[in-house]
């Protein structure tokens, strides 16, 4: 056996046992180590590593001491990696669940080829990190000093060339408490080209209208305004780690690819057990790639939810989220959606009518045969800012029925939106779906875009008038071969190449 196939060179490392996300690392490394035991005063950010590049992180190992080791202390310590002179961080969480150990629990097992968590606070991390120029780890205090071990293996590549071009990225979010029946659960939001390598998910349970598992599982939203569109959609929460019945017929346990390795019952005062856990999956047999855009929900009830996600990018990470204060950061803290976010939503706005019943495709054939009334957009409509050109129907309004992941069905809905243009225009739609779509532009005639069993495209050529162009998209829902997913992707895209974006709000530029 070849020295590039055990070290994970590019030759002929592509088997995915032992590169599982095919980067591209030289043939020849030279190991080398960082290892640095010190203190870091309170509110102090401490740079432990510096990486001269070409090079790759191969293992981060760290631990917490004694008598640092303070109540939550893996969550009073925030770990930063930065690649390639960049000013934005690829990485940047709490350190025990960027180690996928959370709620502030001190540890609990975990056996994954990339992340693996040993009593009483040993972390691993195993994910290859390659870089060019340079690689910088930091370490941040808030309130309490920290008596932090930390060691770094890496290989440096001297006189080679990093043909590699991603990088990988991680980040933290919180949410206490999320909404019940709402828009879910906000994990990832990313641009460029790269591909998704896994998650934790951390639940803390506050009420129990319904199984924390019955909001639905993963939402995982792909090049929406890319060549090829993917929707991926779960259908339990549980169901997402590889478990079933919420977990909560299954002991804590740790596997390769997905596991429920912190489970817990706890009573909290009310006549009830309350649920603790934390969920993870890696995508390596099942590789998720995108090459424009990726944007991924958990489906939750009203709890206390964290996560931790991974992946790999090219370019600099986009900001998805802030890191807030280090009071914040405490599990049980507060902390409003949208309060670490920092998404700026590209793709424009639609507005969504009310959810119509569709049996015996009731609602389709009217669309079919009623044309628009009026040009102008249904103003008294709900405002839904599009993320990456999808929108999704679920994310907007879902049944208050106990179930798992219950949605509308059979059921129609409409969106509209004003496209501008100076002049009489050629333009191609490209509308990616599931279930029945009617397509209906300005007063003209209405298209029917046909049945798609399962998330797919069809482009049409539209002809658009000098002006406000209202275009008003029917699509209907069952719970097909996606459990009720029940989301577009749209692009609008003119003869010289320009790309339209809605304007749901005013109509105007």
């Amino acid at each position: 056996m070849s020295a590039a196939f055990l070290l994970g060179g590019s030759a002929t490392a592509s088997a995915i046992g032992d590169n599982p996300f095919q980067l591209q690392l030289p043939d020849n490394p030279v190991a080398d180590r960082v290892a640095v035991k010190r203190w870091i005063a309170p509110h102090q950010t401490d740079t432990r590593a510096v990486l001269e590049g070409p090079g790759c992180i191969k293992h981060i190992w760290i631990t917490l001491k004694h008598p640092a080791k303070s109540v939550m202390a893996n969550r009073k310590l925030v770990i930063r990696i930065f690649f390639d002179d960049a000013e934005t961080p690829h990485v940047e969480a709490p350190v025990g669940d960027f180690f996928g150990v959370m709620h502030g629990e001190d540890a609990y097992d975990i056996n994954t080829p990339f992340i693996s968590v040993k009593q009483y606070s040993g972390y691993n991390c195993y994910f290859d990190m390659p870089f060019s120029k340079n690689a910088r780890i930091e370490l941040e205090t808030g309130e309490e000093a920290n008596n932090c071990f930390i060691q770094v293996d890496w290989h440096r590549y001297p006189g080679q060339e990093m043909k590699e071009q991603r990088r990988f990225c991680a980040r933290w979010r919180k949410e206490n408490p999320t909404k019940r029946y709402s828009s879910d659960y906000l994990m990832l939001d990313a641009l460029g080209e790269g591909q998704l390598v896994g998650f934790f998910y951390g639940l803390r349970l506050i009420d129990n209208v319904d199984r924390w598992s019955h909001a639905g599982a993963d939402n995982i939203y792909i090049d929406g305004q890319g060549e090829y569109p993917a929707y991926i959609r779960g259908i339990g929460g549980e169901d997402t780690f590889g478990t079933s019945y919420g977990g909560a017929h299954h002991p804590p346990e740790t596997h390769l690819d997905a596991g429920i390795p912190y489970y817990e019952h706890e009573d909290i005062g009310e006549a009830r057990r309350v649920q603790r856990l934390v969920g993870y999956r890696f995508f390596t047999r099942d590789q998720i790639p995108f090459r424009e855009s990726i944007h991924m929900r958990f489906a939750t009830m009203k709890n206390n939810v964290c996560s931790m996600v991974y992946w790999y990018q090219k370019g600099e990470p986009k900001q998805f989220v802030k890191m807030p204060d280090f009071k914040t950061l405490l599990p049980d803290t507060p902390l409003a959606g949208g309060q670490m976010d920092v998404i700026e939503h590209h793709s424009g706005a639609w507005r969504l009518g009310k959810v119509l019943p569709n049996k015996d495709n009731v609602a389709i054939e009217q669309a079919l045969q009623v044309g628009l009334q009026d040009s102008r957009i249904s103003e008294d409509w709900e405002v839904y800012r599009a993320f990456h050109g999808f929108v999704d129907f679920n994310l907007s309004e879902r049944p208050h029925e106990y179930g798992v992941g219950v949605h509308y069905q059979p059921a129609a809905r409409q969106a509209q939106a004003i496209f501008t243009v100076d002049k009489p225009t050629e333009a191609v739609l490209r509308l990616a779906y599931d279930d029945h779509a009617v397509l209906h532009v300005n007063q003209e005639q209405a298209v029917d875009l046909g049945n798609h069993t399962a998330f797919r495209s069809r482009e049409v050529p539209i002809q658009l008038q000098a002006g406000d162009n209202l275009i008003q998209l029917t699509l209907s829902n069952t719970t097909g071969t996606n459990h009720g997913g029940w989301a577009y992707a749209f692009k609008l895209t003119t003869e010289s190449g320009d790309q339209l974006l809605p304007l749901a709000d005013t109509g105007t530029n």
